[in-house]
């Protein structure tokens, strides 16, 4: 596979992003474009250097020599758009939160287990440099017996900014799912079994949460404190502290630059990897990694760690009383 040939689906903000990301990866092909309109879809397609555009995924998929799926459309549409590629044999690597709820995330994993076909949860923070590295320093434990997690991404888009379709339930949206979701891959980055207790508070916007904050509870005081919210800003860094140091990931965990170790004695190491264009570049390279060699997830982020971090924010949301559309299918009583 001398190169990669990739399908974006979708035409946002964060399709946009990652195809930034693509243009500094050589052997990284953008082959075709799905958008919902031809104007959107042309617009992206020159803008990144493709001449194949569709408005009909499944035509795509049918008349499309590709290697890979990339899916960048609101959360409700991903399950619909995952399946149909895998059906196909194609990988797909989906933006966060893969699908709605467990019944979707079931049958996606087991649809890729059947095909034998790659599948991953666009978690892309776990491809970056400076997160390779922290995890890397736990291992060899550096920090020693890692003790709590502090991780919260807090936003407060300008309203022009916003996308509305975050803070709605029609597309089964909402804080912890958007944003949250970031944090506690921190935590079971750091902690990968399952928490013994749950704490968690919210704040409605009258149909999904705009702000979260959880505890969770690993016995013998171990505990990560995550949260997310659109309607504040706080701290952005992300901080692991073990019995010998702490790691301090940031300016902004998602996307970190830097990684410092600081020692309980005051010494320090830092790990710096500034990079060009969006970042979505590891991640692409991360992907592409695995496709040649064979693989059917990427050890970055599992399918196994999609699957216990969305369990835990669906039997989260629905304690907050919050169910999506796609639920009914599972209790029409909903």
């Amino acid at each position: 596979m001398p190169q990669i040939r990739w399908a974006i689906v979708g035409t946002g903000y964060i399709a946009n992003e990652f195809a930034k990301g693509m243009q500094v990866v050589d052997d990284a092909v953008l082959s075709a474009v799905v958008s919902r309109s031809t104007a959107s879809g042309k617009t992206f397609a020159q803008k990144y250097g493709c001449e194949k555009i569709y408005t009909d995924y499944e035509r795509m998929l049918a008349l499309e020599e590709i290697d890979v799926v990339y899916i960048a459309t609101p959360n409700d549409c991903h399950y619909t758009y995952i399946l149909p590629a895998l059906e196909k044999g194609i990988p797909v690597l989906c933006e966060k939160p893969m699908v709605d709820n467990q019944r979707q995330l079931d049958t996606v994993i087991e649809k890729a287990r059947e095909k034998k076909v790659f599948l991953m949860e666009g978690m892309w923070t776990r491809c970056f440099p400076a997160v390779i590295e922290a995890r890397n320093w736990i291992q060899k434990g550096k920090i020693g017996k890692p003790l709590t997690v502090h991780s919260s991404f807090d936003i407060k888009p300008d309203i022009d900014d916003w996308q509305p379709w975050k803070g709605g339930l029609g597309h089964a949206a909402g804080a912890l799912r958007d944003v949250g979701i970031y944090s506690l891959a921190m935590a079971f980055m750091v902690f990968p079994e399952e928490p013994q207790k749950v704490y968690h508070t919210m704040k409605s916007n009258g149909e999904v949460d705009e702000a979260f904050r959880m505890l969770l509870d690993y016995g013998d005081g171990n505990a990560a404190f995550v949260g997310g919210a659109f309607n504040q800003i706080g701290n952005l860094d992300t901080q692991i502290t073990g019995e010998k140091g702490r790691i301090i990931l940031g300016p902004e965990f998602w996307h970190p630059t830097t990684a410092t170790l600081i020692y309980n004695d005051g010494t320090m190491e830092k790990y710096m990897e500034t990079y060009p264009a969006t970042g979505f570049q590891f991640e692409i390279m991360a992907v592409q990694e695995c496709l040649r060699n064979g693989e059917t997830e990427c050890s970055r982020f599992t399918l196994e760690e999609t699957r216990n971090i969305g369990a835990l924010i669906e039997k989260t949301r629905k304690e907050w009383g919050i169910f999506y559309h796609s639920d009914r299918e599972d209790n029409e009583e909903i």
